[in-house]
């Protein structure tokens, strides 16, 4: 006897709308900062390994709409975060140029953010925390995500995107980039 049996399924030919949620608040700047959370506890994070080719990485990133995935080397351990602006911008001449490789030999090591140079929000602060406030923390820092991480026990426990933010709003949250470098002050300037 098998252990499943086949649901009922009906015809959708008369199937005119798509419900929307129903218990989703207004949010406003003054909302708290959870309620644009994604909380990795809930919900699988995006990852990618370092080694990936960076082809690959753009190709997998277009087809899936993926914008930002955390970056993992072979032992799942955190070493960074890649963009899809990172895979199409001067980050990757300037990653051939400083390893003398081919375009479709870098890797995503090569063209990452390190983790060591990434800001977050520590989930004690995180959690008293308005929209608002991650608006204004993003603005400054240039960046259209943020990460939360757990200081306690050293993990990173989710992420906060701009768009997250201004669809749930319903208003445009515009962020601009900021050099955070010398070498990126120039290489805006050089381009």
């Amino acid at each position: 006897m098998p252990l499943f049996k086949e649901v009922h399924t009906v015809s959708t030919a008369s199937i005119k709308s798509i419900q929307q949620p129903v218990d989703r608040e207004s949010l406003s700047m003054h909302s708290r900062a959870t309620d644009v959370f994604t909380d990795f506890a809930r919900h699988s994070p995006l990852v990618i390994e370092r080694s990936t080719g960076i082809q690959d990485a753009l190709q997998m990133m277009a087809r899936t709409h993926v914008k930002l995935k955390l970056v993992i080397d072979a032992q799942e351990s955190f070493r960074g975060v890649l963009t899809l602006d990172d895979l199409m911008s001067a980050r990757v001449l300037r990653a051939m140029e400083a390893s003398g490789l081919r375009r479709n030999e870098l890797t995503v090591g090569h063209v990452m953010t390190p983790r060591s140079a990434l800001r977050a929000i520590d989930i004690s602060d995180f959690a008293v925390a308005k929209i608002g406030d991650l608006v204004a923390t993003m603005k400054k820092y240039g960046e259209h995500h943020i990460l939360v991480v757990d200081m306690q026990s050293q993990c990173v426990r989710g992420i906060v995107s701009a768009n997250e933010i201004a669809r749930r709003m319903n208003t445009p949250v515009v962020i601009s980039e900021r050099a955070n470098s010398f070498t990126d002050i120039f290489h805006a300037v050089a381009h």
